[in-house]
């Protein structure tokens, strides 16, 4: 006679396979489950692209841009300033804003009057003090932006008090400063130069620092952010102010 053992053996043995054959497809469920999850990841990080600042072909009015009478206040004019859009001079760039001298326009008469005493007439009431070209859509880092500076052949600059990338133009007699800066806050590209009868750098210098000061997220938002919507930009001080003549 046989003994319960050896009866209940076999059962015993393909109740341990079936146990086994059980867990290593639940093993495997798990880890086809897991893969799936980490693709999911993956393809959602794929879609979560970094984008630039603002769009390729989006522009942002000056008016939003640039808060007029912050920047008024910063380069020391008598009278209130005034925008000029030059945006479509400038098609790649988000906005393309000068900001020009307010007051009583001269005559002709009056200019010619004015040439007997100097030698030149400078900046008058209705010409542009400085410009501003936000460059936004593209992702730029300061590594990379300072190499282009040295591709560009153009000088590494620290007179701001910060990085700038310094552009020197012969204007007639006189060399005259153009400023690129890796903005901090908005990461857009601000080129800032005198207008076209600018020759004082100082005044070009303190236009640049406003415009890192003054210009913040805001100000560039699709949508239309009032540009003195208390948007700071990268300084966490005042702009400081310039002269205002020439």
């Amino acid at each position: 006679m046989r003994t319960i053992a050896s009866l209940l053996a076999p059962i015993i043995l393909f109740a341990a396979c079936g146990s086994g054959q059980s867990g290593a497809e639940a093993a495997r469920k798990e880890a086809e489950a897991e893969e799936a999850k980490i693709r999911a990841q993956d393809s959602q990080r794929k879609t979560e692209r970094i984008r630039p600042p603002v769009g390729a072909g989006v522009h942002v009015p000056c008016e939003q841009l640039i808060d007029v009478a912050a920047f008024t206040t910063a380069l020391g004019e008598k009278e209130p300033l005034t925008l000029k859009d030059l945006t479509a001079n400038a098609a790649e760039s988000a906005a393309s804003c000068s900001l020009v001298r307010g007051g009583k326009v001269m005559s002709a008469a009056e200019q010619a009057a004015l040439l007997k005493k100097q030698r030149r007439l400078g900046v008058m009431a209705g010409d542009d003090v400085c410009n501003i070209t936000a460059y936004c859509s593209t992702i730029e880092d300061e590594a990379h932006f300072k190499e282009r500076c040295k591709q560009l052949k153009l000088r590494d600059d620290e007179s701001l008090g910060f990085y700038a990338c310094l552009q020197v133009v012969a204007q007639g007699a006189d060399d005259v400063n153009t400023f690129k800066i890796l903005d901090e806050d908005t990461k857009c590209i601000l080129q800032v130069r005198g207008g076209p009868s600018m020759i004082d750098n100082e005044v070009i210098a303190t236009c640049a620092k406003a415009a890192r000061e003054l210009i913040g997220p805001n100000n560039i938002k699709t949508g239309g952010a009032p540009a003195g919507a208390g948007s700071a930009g990268s300084g966490s001080g005042s702009a400081g102010s310039g002269s205002g003549s020439n």
